[in-house]
């Protein structure tokens, strides 16, 4: 029995937004035309694959092991696709992106849907090792990762610069300083995130160079945790300054080095052997534009 790819189509569709509303404007279908794709694939394999009326809809078993076959099937169909020619976008193209760097992502979503109005995006939040895996497992189409691990069969092209600076609770007492003397790190509770994250590598570097220590450190696993701590007055730390929303509560302040190590890269990472895929492509070119800006 054959598979009827316009329902299989149909069902990823569902299964990526789950949302039958969503998923019929990225198809541009109606949405009864879409229930009634799905409801034929479910009827003549005599299987539930999808369960739940609202948004966000659940997968059932059988629902996520027809979703990763589809999403593997899906992906090879836009490689051929490229490989023989095709230059155009789909109007309903899913971009499945993973990142470090939430802000830049933002950015980035931002700028690739200037060029690409009906772009959908699922987008997966990790630190840059975990980001680097899912990319090398196939499972997002672009990182977006800050000094990633360099792999031999990646491509990369670079995003963005950013700093380190420190942040301090408003009430902070610095005498009127418009910047952190490095020295005060080695008085005060200094909160960090976990062991394999960029922010704390750069910080020990910058340390190290220095030959300070912190006074003492405390482990907070993200970055929210860390502003609303140092909004609290529970310490400071130090975080790259594109992670530094305004906040009323929260001084941001430069740190008072002329050391090139609290200086970092994000680059836009795909596997080479996609980079021909129009998606991909454009994706790349986006990043380009955002580079030189």
């Amino acid at each position: 029995m054959s598979v009827n790819f316009l329902h299989l189509r149909s069902f990823y569709a569902v299964a990526s937004e789950r949302s039958v509303s969503k998923a019929a404007r990225r198809l541009n279908i109606s949405q009864p035309t879409l229930s009634k794709q799905l409801k034929a694939l479910e009827d003549r394999y005599k299987v539930k694959l999808i369960e739940g009326m609202r948004p966000p809809l659940t997968l059932t078993t059988a629902g996520r092991a027809l979703y990763e076959k589809a999403e593997r099937l899906f992906g090879i169909a836009d490689e051929i696709g490229a490989l023989l020619g095709e230059d155009d976008i789909d109007s309903g193209a899913l971009l499945r992106l993973g990142t470090d760097s939430p802000p830049y992502a933002a950015e980035f979503m931002a700028a690739f849907k200037a060029s690409v109005p009906n772009a959908h995006f699922r987008v997966t939040i990790a630190n840059a090792m975990q980001t680097n895996e899912l990319l090398l497992k196939a499972q997002i189409d672009i990182g977006i990762i800050c000094e990633p691990p360099i792999e031999s069969d990646y491509t990369y092209t670079p995003l963005y610069t950013d700093r380190l600076v420190a942040i301090v609770p408003a009430s902070w007492p610095d005498d009127g300083r418009k910047s952190l003397p490095l020295a005060r790190i080695a008085e005060e509770v200094v909160l960090v995130r976990e062991g394999t994250s960029r922010t704390l590598a750069a910080m020990n570097r910058l340390l190290t160079e220095e030959g300070l220590t912190p006074g003492r450190t405390m482990e907070l696993h993200t970055r929210e945790m860390i502003r609303e701590a140092v909004a609290q007055g529970l310490g400071m730390s130090l975080m790259f300054a594109k992670e530094c929303p305004p906040d009323s509560r929260i001084r941001v302040l430069p740190l008072e080095t002329n050391s090139s190590v609290i200086a970092v890269k994000g680059y836009l990472a795909v596997r080479s052997e996609r980079r021909r895929m129009p998606l991909i492509r454009q994706s790349m070119e986006t990043a380009r534009q955002m580079s030189q800006q």
